[in-house]
């Protein structure tokens, strides 16, 4: 078997589900960057929580330091690896916040940063923009790269994709963070082009940190993004109800689905047991 082609770009790579993804590429062959403010801590985790040997690290991940916020460290993390004058072919993004509790009753809880992920993808956006003006305006691949992220459930605008009791959950102590994942969605969803070929919005309903089940044992759901309910003759599945998915699973789908199978374009994808 040929060695795999595909270059990764990863955002948020400490994060339960991205990491998770990051280690199954690593062990796969994929060579990728990451982007990190601490990255031995991020070696530290693809080691210990995922058991990826030193050596893997070492030959196929390039961490660079910075923070989502930098221009110029998203710039470097968005170049191939082993072609600087070309983009990677896919982004993984799973930045989050994290929670603060404010006195409030309406809002008891908050995030350290409000808008996290909608800062952090129009950060992502005007790198891309500046690699243009410097000539890097795609991959190996002769496209712009495909843009994966980390969304909720919860969000949709098509209709209800959680199960009743959980709405009170997600009024009450999730607005804040359910609000700058759709503001993010967005970005993604209007973008037609400018900056992505296109993306896949993955939307896990509560996670957890319980032990992997395996990929086949998740319920998918999916719409087409924006809009659309049907395109190419393929109407939208709908979602699949559920009351918790694990982050492993859903890192371990990213990777089968998106990073190795491909298919997902242009859909948000629910995920539970």
């Amino acid at each position: 078997m040929s060695p795999p082609t595909q270059t990764l770009a990863f955002f948020g790579a400490t994060g339960g589900v991205t990491n998770t993804t990051l280690a199954k590429t690593l062990n796969a062959g994929y060579h990728s960057t990451a982007l990190a403010r601490t990255p031995q801590r991020l070696i530290d985790m693809l080691r210990t929580a995922h058991s990826v040997p030193l050596e893997i690290i070492e030959k196929y991940l390039t961490i660079h330091t910075g923070d989502v916020k930098d221009i110029s460290a998203v710039s470097a993390a968005l170049k191939n690896p082993l072609d600087q004058s070309k983009l990677v072919d896919t982004i993984i993004f799973g930045i989050g916040g994290y929670p603060v509790m404010q006195r409030s009753l309406l809002q008891p809880i908050t995030l350290n940063d409000v808008h996290i992920c909608e800062d952090a993808i129009s950060t992502i956006f005007r790198a891309l923009e500046a690699l243009e003006i410097q000539g890097v305006t795609q991959s190996k691949t002769g496209r712009k790269p495909l843009f994966s992220t980390i969304s909720t459930t919860g969000i949709s605008d098509k209709g209800r994709d959680v199960p009743l009791l959980l709405y009170p959950l997600y009024i009450y102590v999730l607005h804040v963070p359910h609000e700058d994942k759709r503001k993010a969605e967005q970005l993604l969803i209007n973008d037609d082009g400018k900056h992505i070929r296109d993306c896949v919005v993955v939307r896990p309903t509560l996670l957890t940190d319980v032990a992997a089940s395996g990929v086949e044992k998740l319920r998918v759901g999916w719409e087409w993004k924006g809009a659309e309910t049907e395109k190419a003759g393929i109407k939208d599945k709908g979602p699949e109800l559920g009351w918790t998915v694990g982050r492993k699973d859903v890192g371990g789908w990213v990777f089968e689905k998106v990073v190795r199978e491909g298919g997902w374009e242009g859909r948000c994808v629910s995920l539970a047991y």
